[in-house]
This record gives structure tokens, C-alpha cells and sequence, in this order.
């Protein structure tokens, strides 16, 4: 461990973390943590003046890497400010770029860089009506296969963690039902809310390509679509460890 006194209080009052931010941390949060190293990490925060001995010793205390960098990343970098975030990314860029690339693209909310997905693609989903109905089951059906990774997508329509984790449960290594689950609770538990518009937005700012967010948008709109020519639906296996 680094040698910190405890004397030592960084000054951490700048501009507060944007929502864009949160939800680009999020979208990656699970990469970040599978490979995070939180020591150096840690090391450049305390030089930055924007992490203190207490913190430290926090984070220090979970028994495990992934447990170390999951509460780095859950109690430190995601609820703090954009001063902290930048720093945590600069350190990420000496020690683990692979990780930093994560955090550059896109970056939100006109904070120094251009969005993908940004206000141009937003634009006709606050003019066309269809896109402020509530999403249907029909829609769950067709789109469900198309969604991949779905973690990301959850935290920005406002799921809980301990829903999250029970779908996750209910669901076990199979990608695609986890997905749909996820659609079948949030149009449940988030009536008025679950909207076209509001899922485009999530599929967007989770940097979802635009094959699947113009599935959405046909789909919202009542468009014919040839689903023979649709791709292969997400393998159920994907993405986890056996």
C-alpha cells in the first residue's frame, strides 16, 4: 500500500458527475471490473488530490480484486465528480488503456468530445408521437434477440441492482431470456415510463449499433419488417464464464 498520511484532505468539490457519465460507466461496468487493477488506479486518484487515506484503506479492506474494484468503481468513481472521473481515466490510460478506451467513446453530454448517437439521432424521437407509447409485448418478442449485452441498458431505464441480480438468477447463463425478462419488468414496473423513446435512448447512449436501434425505431413506428433477413439471435451463452 501506498504510504499516505492521514492528515491529507483532497479537495473534491468540482462539477458533479453528469447523468451521461454514469450511464457510459455503467454500460462498461462489468468490463471494467473483470480486469481492473484498483492500486495504481488509487495511487494517481491520491495524486490528483481527489481521493484521500480513508478511501483508500476502504476499498483496500474487500478481500478480493474484483471486490476491490467493484467498490472503487460503485462508491468512488460512478458517485463522484467529473474531476475524480477524469483522473480515474487518466489513470487508466498510464496502466490499462484497454480500460480507458471504454470512457473516451462516446463521451457524454458535450463534455469536450462528440457523441455518437448524440442529439442528431435523438432529434425525430421527440417529434413523431408513436415513439411516446408505451412499448407492447409484441415489441418485447421481436426485439428481445437483437439486444446482446443487457446490464447497461437496465441501469439506464432504471432497474434496480437487486433486480438486476434476480433476473440474472431467474435466468442463468442464458443472455436472450435475461434480456426479455429485463423488457417484461421494466414495462411491468415502470408503467407511463417504459416508452420507444425512452428504450432508443438506452440502446444509444449503450452504444448499441445502429442495425438494432433501427429495428426499434421500425418496430415503435409499425413498420413491415422482413424479419427473414434479420441476424441470428444472440447466442444464449455469450459472454459468461462457465
Amino acid at each position: 500500500m501506498a504510504s499516505i498520511s492521514k492528515a491529507f484532505h483532497p479537495n473534491d468539490n468540482s462539477t458533479p458527475l453528469s447523468a451521461g457519465c454514469k450511464r457510459l460507466i455503467a454500460a462498461n461496468f462489468d468490463l471494467l471490473i473483470s480486469d481492473l487493477d484498483p492500486r495504481p488506479v488509487m495511487d494517481h486518484l491520491i495524486s490528483d488530490l481527489v481521493f484521500d487515506f480513508d478511501d483508500y484503506e476502504d476499498v483496500e479492506s474487500k478481500q478480493t480484486r474484483r471486490a476491490q474494484a467493484t467498490a472503487l468503481v460503485k462508491s468512488y468513481i460512478i458517485t463522484g465528480s467529473l474531476k475524480r472521473f477524469k483522473s480515474f481515466r487518466n489513470a487508466l490510460d498510464r496502466n490499462q488503456r484497454h480500460l480507458a478506451q471504454l470512457l473516451y467513446q462516446p463521451f457524454p453530454e458535450g463534455q469536450g468530445q462528440s457523441v455518437p448517437g448524440g442529439a442528431d439521432e435523438h432529434e425525430d424521437l421527440s417529434t413523431d408521437a408513436r415513439y411516446s407509447q408505451m412499448i407492447t409485448e409484441d415489441f418485447v418478442r421481436d426485439i428481445y434477440t437483437d439486444i446482446g449485452e443487457w446490464k447497461g441498458i437496465a441501469v439506464s431505464l432504471g432497474l434496480s441492482d437487486a433486480l438486476i441480480e434476480q433476473i440474472e438468477y431467474d435466468n442463468v447463463r442464458n443472455l436472450s431470456l435475461q434480456s426479455r425478462q429485463m423488457l417484461v419488468e421494466w414495462r411491468s414496473n415502470k408503467v407511463g415510463e417504459a416508452t420507444y423513446k425512452a428504450f432508443i435512448r438506452a440502446l444509444i447512449s449503450n452504444r448499441k449499433g445502429p442495425r438494432v436501434v433501427d429495428k426499434a425505431k421500425k418496430l415503435a413506428r409499425g413498420d413491415v419488417i422482413d424479419f427473414s433477413v434479420t441476424t441470428t439471435p444472440v447466442s444464449e451463452q455469450s459472454r459468461y464464464e462457465p
